[in-house]
């Protein structure tokens, strides 16, 4: 009987002691799962035929530990920046003021420059200087001071020139110059709606008078017309070769033109004296005529000559 309980009382506490360690198994378990997530390694198989094992090993690393890892870790992620001096406020930023800034970035389509507001300004690379520009680090640097005008502003960007803007009189002269431009162009067109009704008016074999206003190596322009000027070509002031233009008009001089052609606004002109061919046929017929009479007249003459 002494024995039997004594092997009863040994047994519990042996039970006892396994299930003490079995709770501190597991809160130690609970803590390193929080504390870090299981590595699970991964063991190749010895042979073609054994099955694939595995098991978990589990870092003991303690609660202290693991929070100054994280601590670490957020420190490595987060990007520490400058802090910028501000010295130009936001109602200073509008267009057309100008400041002196440094230039930060280099882009290939720009550059960016700090001149002392919130936010950098970006000077486009057609914006550097007057002219075509290939790379922006041929006319800017980083940490160059240069000057900037404000040119637009939409949607909290800043866009920047380095070209100075023109000033007032500068604006004002270049509007009279337009204004001037365009009432030449007004003028012109105005001419040249008067040229095409008068060259319109013009027809073909028609006779007129008017004065020579140029003489060239090929040829006389004659206005026929107000603002309309014809050409008499070299080969319509004679049927001669090598003719010069001179020995037949003179500058200002009044000559006696025929209209032999228009094409568009062009008109030809002809200084000789062509016969009309209806002209031609009349006399063509009465020479006919005459030829007729003279051979009958020759005829009876020598039938009476025979007699």
């Amino acid at each position: 009987v002494d024995i039997a309980c004594a092997w009863s009382r040994r047994r519990r506490r042996r039970s006892c002691r396994r299930s003490n360690h079995a709770h501190a198994m597991s809160t130690s378990a609970v803590m390193q799962a929080i504390a870090r997530p299981c590595v699970h390694a991964r063991v190749a198989p010895r042979t073609q035929n054994k099955a694939v094992a595995r098991r978990t090993v589990v870092a003991a690393v303690s609660e202290p530990e693991a929070a100054a890892a994280d601590a670490d870790d957020e420190k490595k992620t987060r990007r520490r920046f400058p802090r910028k001096n501000i010295t130009v406020q936001e109602d200073q930023v509008v267009v057309g003021a100008s400041f002196t800034g440094k230039v930060k970035r280099i882009q290939d389509y720009g550059c960016f420059v700090d001149f002392g507001a919130k936010t950098d300004g970006l000077v486009h690379i057609s914006e550097l200087q007057a002219g075509f520009v290939d790379k922006v680090s041929e006319v800017v640097s980083e940490d160059q001071e240069v000057k900037v005008w404000i040119k637009e502003i939409k949607d909290n960007k800043i866009s920047l020139t380095m070209k100075q803007p023109p000033t007032e009189e500068e604006l004002a002269a270049a509007k009279s110059e337009q204004e001037a431009k365009f009432a030449a162009r007004q003028a012109y067109k105005k001419a040249q709606d008067v040229k095409s009704q008068a060259v319109k008016a013009l027809k073909k074999g028609q006779k007129i008078e008017g004065e020579v206003k140029s003489i060239q190596p090929f040829g006389a322009f004659v206005e026929v017309a107000e603002g309309v000027e014809g050409l008499v070509h070299i080969t319509e002031l004679s049927d001669d070769f090598n003719v010069n233009v001179e020995d037949f008009c003179k500058v200002g001089e009044k000559v006696t033109v025929t209209v032999i052609g228009i094409e568009g606004a062009k008109v030809k002109l002809s200084m000789k004296e062509k016969l009309d061919v209806s002209m031609m046929i009349v006399c063509r017929s009465w020479l006919t005529i005459l030829v007729s009479l003279c051979a009958r007249i020759c005829a009876c003459v020598c039938a009476i000559a025979e007699d």
